[in-house]
C-alpha cells in the first residue's frame, strides 16, 4: 500500500488550469521530488496535498485515508515553503516546537521530539540560537525540522 496516494488531482486559476490531472503515489521511506519550470504548478501541488489549497477534481489518500477536505492540522505531515517562514522572534528551538505546541503536546513529548529532529538535521547544539545567528543553510535545516515535527 502506498503511504500518499494522488489520483486526478486538478486546480485551476480563473480559468487557466494550475494542475491537470496529476496523479502519483508513493511508499512509506521513498523520497519524491517535483520538478519542473516555473509556473507550472508545483507549489499548487504542494499546496493542495498540505490542505492549504482545495483542489478542483481528484482524491488525495494520506496512510490509507482520504484526506480530502481535512484542514491542514489534522493531515499528519508537514510542508516546507520556499521562503523558509521560520519566525524571527524564537530561537530555533522554539521554531521547531512550534506545531508541536500547537497540538498542545506534553512539554517532555515536545523536548523529545524537537532534540530527535536537530540532531536528524545535526543542528543539536543550536537549540537556543536565534534565526538571525544562522546561516542559509542552517535556517534551511531548521526549517526541515519544523516541517518534520508533526509528522
Amino acid at each position: 500500500m502506498s503511504l500518499l496516494s494522488v489520483s486526478g488531482l486538478q486546480k485551476s486559476f480563473d480559468g487557466v488550469p494550475a494542475v491537470d490531472g496529476v496523479s502519483f503515489s508513493a511508499d512509506a521511506g521513498e523520497i519524491l521530488c517535483l520538478l519542473g519550470p516555473s509556473g507550472c504548478g508545483k507549489t499548487t501541488l504542494l499546496r493542495m496535498l498540505a490542505g492549504l489549497e482545495e483542489p478542483d477534481a481528484g482524491t488525495i489518500s494520506f496512510d490509507d485515508r482520504s484526506i480530502d477536505g481535512l484542514a491542514p492540522q489534522q493531515r499528519g505531515f508537514g510542508l516546507m515553503f520556499q521562503d523558509l517562514a521560520l519566525f524571527p522572534h524564537m530561537d530555533v528551538f522554539g521554531n521547531v516546537a512550534f506545531g508541536l505546541r500547537m497540538q498542545k503536546l506534553p512539554t517532555a513529548q515536545v523536548q523529545a521530539r524537537v532534540h530527535e529532529l536537530l540532531v536528524l538535521v545535526e543542528m543539536g547544539g543550536y537549540a537556543r540560537r536565534k534565526v538571525h545567528e544562522l546561516s542559509g543553510g542552517e535556517r534551511q535545516r531548521v526549517a526541515l525540522a519544523r516541517s518534520l515535527a508533526p509528522a
